[in-house]
């Protein structure tokens, strides 16, 4: 049997940083969008015990116990009570280190695609606990679409979906390590401000107030990475609705009101290889492991 699965990628459209927990992780308040940028992830039944994952192209990530395909892996099947036996392939589109949530994307793609090979009756809220204890991120991509995240970012509550906007994503000159930007980051406190707009628009709906989105991690990272300042300053001249650095880097990205103004963006931020991506609507980014060969 052969199961395949597609791994959307992520953008934060707003992301508060409220301080460090008593658990070591840092309290979040995060607006989670799937976008159309994509990794692809295929399983194949195996010997049991033999559990393999391939990478192309070869080197892009390690392959090795701390990959987050392998761990979810041996997770689910923990969970499940069986035996660990796959040989799995991940095909990489989406930027390493980037902010883009690639790894977490792969990581929720394992379970539901491990799940369907290892023929669980396992619904996807019923992954979500295994999906928070392998990462932050990861249980944003059993959700899909739009999403307010709270405490490590794991707590996720979906939203109706936004706009058919589009975005210009520009990949930094270099993968930017997750850890050493919060340890770089200044200490604050763990109160947000429940009055603010965006507060109030996740609970009333409504258009996003763009204006009153930011990146609590932007400025420690522009100014450890100067080249990732420089290419959010070309974005903002292309007339965004909105420019920002997308989680903690280095990755920064334009959202623009329709594929066309995207596409001219694009144009002129040429030098910098950019990639033109849809916003994904729910139902389009949902993750759907489908079977490839019997």
């Amino acid at each position: 049997m052969r199961v395949g699965v597609r791994c959307p990628a992520k953008v934060n459209l707003h992301l508060e940083v409220l301080g460090r927990r008593s658990d070591g992780y840092h309290e979040l308040r995060t607006i989670f969008a799937a976008v159309g940028a994509w990794d692809e992830l295929s399983f194949e039944t195996a010997p049991a015990g033999v559990l393999e994952l391939a990478v192309e192209p070869p080197g892009a990530v390690p392959t090795g116990e701390d990959n987050l395909v392998v761990k979810a892996a041996r997770t689910l099947a923990e969970h499940l009570g069986v035996t660990p036996s796959a040989r799995m392939t991940l095909r990489k589109g989406i930027p390493v280190a980037g902010g883009l949530g690639g790894g977490s994307s792969d990581a929720a793609a394992a379970l539901a695609g491990l799940a369907r090979l290892w023929r669980s009756r396992e619904a996807p809220d019923e992954l979500e606990p295994l999906a928070a204890g392998l990462g932050a991120d990861v249980p944003f991509f059993l959700t899909g679409g739009v999403a307010w995240g709270v405490g490590r970012g794991s707590e996720v509550t979906p939203l109706p979906d936004l706009p058919p906007w589009w975005l210009v994503l520009v990949p930094g000159p270099e993968a930017i390590p997750t850890a050493e930007v919060y340890r770089a980051r200044e200490a604050s406190v763990l109160d947000g401000d429940a009055g603010s707009e965006i507060y109030r628009w996740v609970i009333e709906g409504g258009e996003l107030p763009v204006g009153s989105c930011r990146n609590d991690l932007q400025s420690t990272v522009v100014k450890r990475w100067p080249e990732v300042g420089r290419r959010l300053e070309r974005v903002h001249t292309t007339r965004p609705l909105l420019a920002m650095l997308s989680g903690s880097g280095g990755t920064v990205f334009g959202l623009y009101r329709d594929e066309a103004r995207a596409r001219q963006a694009a144009g002129e931020l040429g030098a910098f290889r950019p990639a033109v991506v849809p916003l994904l609507a729910r139902q389009a980014s949902l993750l759907r492991p489908s079977v490839m060969e019997e």
